[in-house]
């Protein structure tokens, strides 16, 4: 999987900004190793490692991840396998599989790991395609883990290491040889973060379902709507500056972060209704929005179907409609490609992550000429690398009558996450208004 196709795939929201970067709560680790490209460059490459989890922690799970690191110090491919956690306590082979970069200089990979639990891996393996549909291994040192402890911390080391984590080799439980890595996280002490919060983090029962919610600061009540299949964790970058200014009420929409759902097929619409029951909850009248991405989908709607409780609107990369107009073919294909890895999976968490995907192709459902109807001040923005495409972004602006326009040069769907100082100092300013 490539990370052009990563970016490909979150065409209506930042699907995979959380999956392409490193996980922004302190609650993971990571063991690594690298070597260098200099042989590999441009080729075709399938990474793998057997793994098991013991969890403690019921939503503790680990991942095998590949990254290629470029001459000019920037990122190549990257891949950590977050859309699919590994939970189960059996011995499972796992792969990655992708094209190295040409400008590539190291290959770096190794085991991640969330929350409380003992996570295991065994035969680390690379193979670089020699010639068309023929691979050959690339050996590994101590990929097998069959040195000693000592030898073992000589060539692997922890990307991010946690207190009280400790890394060894082990004898009584391995997938092949004698000797397996076991990483022991039973003593891991979870950090408060933004989505997972315990002196903030709160439960809200609306619509026959928990909604969990965070909120930090003092002012204008601020409901801050994240991207599919991510969490209040995206904003990151935008709370602290925004609760400097405003009451932040951040919210984990239904089936995604810590809130539940009940089944019912995935709409822009049934998040608004969600959205709305919670503020009826919280007793407020009246709330600026900011959404980004599958948030501002949500908050578009919220300003058509419920215009007394949208005070302001700041959208980020959102859309109204789904068709080649908005997004490109190839996208389509994609999607339908990322479906099938998911065959046979008939786990609750493959289900859930279906429903989620459905939305790329069906969601959502309304109109240029609906927005006429929205009468709140609304601030539309877009990347001018944007994956949803510049033409549908004014079209929203044009059909809105008290409106906003910025399409940000430079700047792609993740905007608000690779430039949040300019991002943020825009938002506050039109909020401020």
């Amino acid at each position: 999987m490539k990370k052009s196709f990563l970016y490909l795939l979150s065409f209506q929201f930042v699907f995979f900004y959380a999956l392409s970067q490193s996980p922004a709560q302190a609650d993971w680790g990571a063991v690594m190793q690298h070597i260098s490209a200099k042989d590999y460059a441009g080729k075709n490459f399938r990474f793998e490692a057997a793994v098991k989890v013991q969890r403690i922690d019921s939503i503790a799970d680990a991942e095998i991840w590949f990254r290629v690191d470029r001459l000019n110090k920037k990122t190549g491919f990257f891949y950590n396998m977050m859309d699919k956690p590994i939970r189960s306590g059996e011995w499972k082979v796992y792969s990655i599989s992708g094209r190295i970069d040409k400008d590539a200089e190291y290959l770096a990979y190794g085991g991640l790991y969330h929350r409380k639990g003992v996570f295991y891996y065994d035969a680390f393996k690379l193979f670089i395609e020699t010639t068309k549909g023929q691979f050959e291994e690339v050996k590994l040192s101590d990929g097998d883990f069959e040195a000693d402890t000592v030898s073992l911390k000589k060539s692997w080391g922890f990307l991010k290491g946690r207190p009280g984590i400790t890394m060894n080799v082990i004898s009584s439980d391995h997938f092949s040889g004698n000797q397996s890595l076991q990483i022991n996280a039973a003593s891991f002490v979870r950090e408060d973060t933004y989505g997972d919060n315990e002196k903030t983090g709160k439960y809200a029962n609306v619509n026959g379902i928990k909604i969990y919610y965070e909120e930090y600061g003092q002012g204008e009540p601020l409901l801050l709507l994240h991207g599919n299949s991510c969490s209040i964790s995206l904003f990151e970058k935008q709370i602290p500056e925004l609760a400097k200014r405003f009451h932040v009420i951040a919210v984990d929409t239904r089936g995604q972060g810590k809130s539940g759902e009940d089944g019912k097929r995935y709409t822009y619409d049934l998040f608004a209704d969600d959205m709305n029951a919670l503020l009826d909850h919280l007793k407020l009248d009246s709330v600026n929005i900011l959404g980004w991405s599958d948030g501002g989908n949500t908050g578009l709607i919220m300003a058509m179907k419920y215009p007394s409780k949208v005070k302001r609107l700041v959208t980020m990369g959102a859309n109204v409609f789904i068709d080649k107009t908005v997004v490109t073919n190839s996208t389509y294909k994609e999607v339908k490609k990322m479906k099938k890895e998911f065959d046979g999976d008939t786990s609750s968490f493959a289900k859930n992550r279906l429903r989620l995907i459905d939305l790329l192709v069906t969601e959502p459902n309304h109109s240029f000429e609906e927005l006429k109807t929205i009468k709140c001040p609304v601030f539309v923005i877009a990347g001018e690398k944007d994956i949803i495409k510049e033409g549908h972004t004014k079209g929203i602006a044009a059909n809105i009558t008290n409106s906003k326009l910025l399409i940000a040069a430079g700047e792609t769907h993740y905007f608000p996450a690779e430039n949040p100082k300019v991002f943020n100092a825009a938002v506050i300013d039109f909020l401020k208004q």
